[in-house]
Formats: C-alpha cells, sequence, structure tokens
C-alpha cells in the first residue's frame, strides 16, 4: 500500500515544472533514504551500552549490521526541497506493529505534500485483516477481495524471496565506512525519549553510487511488486548527472545508545541543477529526515470510522485524470455505460482469490474478471 501513496506523491510533485526538473535526480536521492530505512527495520547488537568514547567505525558496524528486529513503532519520514525561491514538503507519518515474520504489518500511515500551491494529503490503513485509504480527508475501505490479493501477493512475495524482515545495510552490499568520510562520535542526543548516539559525516557520492547499485539489484529481488517501481540499476549517465549536481552531501546517523538501532536518519544536499531559463543552474537544497520512535512499544491501530465506498474514491480519481487505479474500485451496481466493476464480479473475483490459495500467478489471472 505504501507504494501506492508514493506514486500518488510523485504524481502530484510532477505537476510542478521546476520541480520537474529535479525528478531525474529525487528517485536516486530517496533511494539512499529508503536504504537507510531497511537499516533501521532489522539491525542491532547486543553488546554493551554506547557512549561518546565508542570508536565510530564500530558503531557504525554495530549500527547497520546485525539481525535485531523490530517489531512495532512510529515512523516519521520528511523530505524538504527549496529551490528557485519554491520550497516544496512531504511528509509521511504513523504507527507500524509486524503480524509475524513475512506477514502484512499493521499500519496507520499518513502522506502530505504542500508547496508550489498544491496541498495533498491522503494515508493507507491496515488491520491485518482490512485495509482503507483516506483521500482529502475522508476514509474508504478497500474492497475485501482486493484487499486480500494484496496481502497474499505480499506474503507470497516474502515467501518466495525468503525475508523475514531482517535485511540490513550490509546484507544489501551497503557499507558506510566506505562512503562516509569524516565520520565523529559527536556525543549522546535525544531521539524523542531514546539516547542515542550521533554520528556525523561527509559522504563520498561515488562510492555511495556504487553501492546504491549493488543495493538496488537486491532490494528488487527481495521486494517482489513493492519494489517494481525502483530502477533495476542506475546507469552512467544517472551517476554522473548525480555527481554533478550534488555539490554537498552531509549525514547525521542517531543510533541507540543500549541497542545499536537506527533511530535517526538526517541527510542535507545542496543541488545545483539545471535552469533552462538562464541556460545555467540555480541551486537547490533538500533535507531527508527519517525518525523511528516509540521502538517495540504497543500501537494502537483501529479500522477508521464513518468509511465511504471505494467506489467513490475511484470516481474521484478519475475525475482528476490518474490512469490506473480503477481495477477493482469502480462503482459497484452501476450499469450501462458504466467503465466500473460491478458487485457480481467483485464477488467472483474474491471467489477466483479464495481458489488461488496463494499462488500468485493464478491470482493475477483472477485480476481479469475485474477488467470492465
Amino acid at each position: 500500500m505504501t507504494p501506492m501513496l508514493g506514486s500518488k506523491l510523485r504524481r502530484e510533485v510532477r505537476c510542478n515544472s521546476r520541480l520537474m526538473r529535479l525528478r531525474s535526480l529525487l528517485p536516486l536521492l530517496f533511494a539512499v533514504l529508503a536504504l537507510g530505512l531497511l537499516a533501521g527495520c532489522g539491525s542491532g547488537d547486543d553488546g554493551q551500552a554506547a557512549d561518546s568514547s565508542t570508536d565510530v567505525n564500530q558503531l557504525l558496524k554495530d549500527t547497520f549490521s546485525g539481525k535485531k528486529d523490530i517489531k512495532s513503532g512510529k515512523l516519521d519520514l520528511a523530505a524538504n526541497v527549496n529551490s528557485g525561491g519554491q520550497s516544496f514538503a512531504v511528509k509521511v507519518a504513523g504507527p507500524f506493529e509486524t503480524q509475524g515474520s513475512g506477514k502484512l504489518p499493521k499500519l496507520d500511515i499518513d502522506a502530505s505534500l504542500e508547496g508550489g500551491g498544491q496541498s495533498f494529503q491522503a494515508g493507507v490503513t491496515s488491520t491485518g485483516d482490512q485495509g482503507f485509504v483516506s483521500y482529502g480527508g475522508t476514509d474508504y475501505e478497500v474492497p475485501p477481495a482486493v484487499f486480500q490479493q494484496f496481502k497474499a501477493g505480499f506474503e507470497q512475495s516474502a515467501k518466495q524471496s525468503g525475508s523475514n524482515g531482517n535485511q540490513s545495510l550490509s546484507s544489501l552490499g551497503i557499507d558506510p565506512t566506505k562512503w562516509l568520510t569524516n565520520a565523529k562520535n559527536e556525543g549522546t542526543a535525544k531521539v524523542g525519549d531514546t539516547d542515542t548516539i550521533k554520528i556525523t559525516g561527509d559522504v563520498d557520492v561515488s562510492k555511495l553510487l556504487d553501492d546504491v547499485n549493488t543495493a538496488l539489484q537486491k532490494i528488487r529481488s527481495i521486494g517482489g511488486a513493492q519494489a517494481a517501481q525502483l530502477p533495476s540499476q542506475l546507469t552512467p549517465g544517472d551517476k554522473q548527472q548525480a555527481e554533478d549536481a550534488i555539490k554537498d552531501l552531509n549525514v547525521e546517523i542517531y543510533t541507540g545508545a543500549e541497542d545499536k538501532i537506527l533511530r535517526r536518519f538526517l541527510v542535507t544536499i545542496k543541488l545545483a541543477v539545471p535552469n533552462k531559463a538562464s541556460a545555467g543552474t540555480q541551486p537547490a537544497d533538500i533535507k531527508l529526515d527519517f525518525q523511528l520512535q516509540d521502538l517495540n512499544e504497543s500501537q494502537e491501530i483501529n479500522a477508521p470510522e464513518n468509511t465511504k465506498p471505494f467506489s467513490q474514491l475511484m470516481s474521484k480519481v478519475q475525475g482528476l485524470g490518474i490512469p490506473g487505479l480503477s481495477a477493482g474500485g469502480g462503482a459497484s451496481g452501476q450499469s450501462g455505460g458504466s467503465s466500473g466493476t460491478s458487485q457480481e464480479n467483485l464477488q467472483k473475483y474474491s471467489e477466483c482469490i479464495k481458489k488461488a490459495n496463494g499462488d500468485t500467478s493464478k491470482m493475477q489471472k483472477c485480476a481479469d474478471l475485474l477488467t470492465p
């Protein structure tokens, strides 16, 4: 469900001409942050507590490798872009709680975009048995058959890849000690209520992108459909464009003093992006901030009240001209010239999904029943 939100946000961002000039670089920068998220969701160390005297390389090793699971927490991901006198802010935040290895987690994630005369809010909720999408302040229930397909596909993908939610940067081929330069242990700092050790450093962009290339292949192999939108490789042109545009790249890493689990990953980037009006470049500042709080604490995730039929959301989406989101979400019960999916077809689809019994290829064929 989270990739659906990402897709909507990207479409909104592309509506603004100035931010369009950054679109070829932003996926690379967000890929770097995504790797930090993966590390935060499955790393740790059982050794003694760290302090300001702990060797920084040991801290990095303990933080970005290991097998300590994260069961629950609150995600807070923010991205801020300032370019050409305009600013944009993207925020994704909310609680999550795992339901066991390879299972679809419970979550309640909201997303927003502000800037450039645009305002966009959306969200997804999964209780493990039901799915909901919010848009513009209204909650819509995902048809049970559609949700079960997504759930089965997620779990089947996790099973086939052997993924247990315990990936780390090390297992993905990412080694921060290779590209984090001038790394320093800055001592203790708070992230929420948690004691952490702050690590600062600069980044060797060329070496980082080499590691990103390796990691992209592994993420696509373990992420199934959820990782399908990531590129399989950064081309030499992509890498050169990034290296030419990035003038300064710094990171701050906050690792748990007791458990060496990533709590915050802050990236600040200064770019020189093409400016067609002047045939030169203009500066752009990007700040990416990932935080993980309330680690392994119980999270309250419930189905929203007063939900609307999913068909109403699809009508709004179609009115906005956003393609590719109507499958399974057409207005039920409509006939004649309607482009929606009938209730009868949804029932047939639900039965087909049950008979597929988790077989991904069979479930994909069931989707034909939803084609208007």
